[in-house]
């Protein structure tokens, strides 16, 4: 079996993109853990691409071990920097364009209107998920990305796609579906019953 890791990808993409990006332009988010996921972003103007990490000391702010005392404005761009190291960080938004102007505050890139910004900034972002072979229920505990189902249940995503939660799920949806159209057809609010769960009928199915 050939398996691709996030290390692969960066190598074959600092490889394929002669140098524009290197595989230390890339940062680990803690959440849901560091082997997880891996993001950059980057300022580009014409053929000119800058990868944010090789103007911000990043990994200098996401310290996360190092006791040091920081001034305001640097918990500022700590905060900024967060925001974007995270896994609730979406591209293109007005939360990250406002991060990334905090950030660019901590270097000599000149100011920039919010428009400008947005159409200059690209994300770059390396999800790794579980299957049945790497399966891990002590990452799978810290998991931050779930589906969230009619009744209220949070399922963390590489569980809900591996250990049958998907299959059961679906059938389930699938049989309130008429029910919802006629709700949308007579104009009139669709309440889902909530999803439940056998975990007894669930299935572990590799995955290719």
């Amino acid at each position: 079996m050939k398996r691709m890791t996030i290390p692969d990808v960066l190598r074959l993409i600092e490889a394929q993109t002669k140098g524009t990006f290197r595989t230390s332009d890339f940062v680990p988010v803690p959440c849901c853990f560091p082997t997880c996921n891996s993001v950059t972003y980057a300022f580009v103007e014409g053929d000119q691409v800058t990868p944010l990490p090789r103007i911000v000391n990043v990994h200098d702010y996401l310290d996360y071990i190092s006791n040091r005392v920081l001034p305001d404005f640097s918990l500022e761009v700590k905060r900024a920097l967060e925001g974007l190291w995270s896994s609730s960080s979406v591209a293109g938004s007005q939360k990250s364009v406002d991060q990334v102007l905090m950030s660019c505050r901590a270097c000599d890139v000149p100011d920039f209107s919010l428009g400008d910004l947005a159409k200059h900034m690209m994300m770059i972002m390396l999800q790794d998920f579980m299957d049945s072979w790497t399966f891990n229920q002590k990452n799978l505990m810290k998991c931050c990305k779930e589906f969230l189902l009619p009744g209220g249940k949070q399922v963390p995503f590489c569980a809900y796609n591996n250990i049958g939660y998907r299959e059961q799920a679906r059938k389930q949806l699938e049989a309130l579906e008429p029910e919802r159209r006629r709700a949308k057809a007579e104009g009139r609010r669709f309440e889902p019953r909530p999803i439940e769960f056998n975990v007894k009928q669930a299935e572990v199915l590799p995955q290719g």
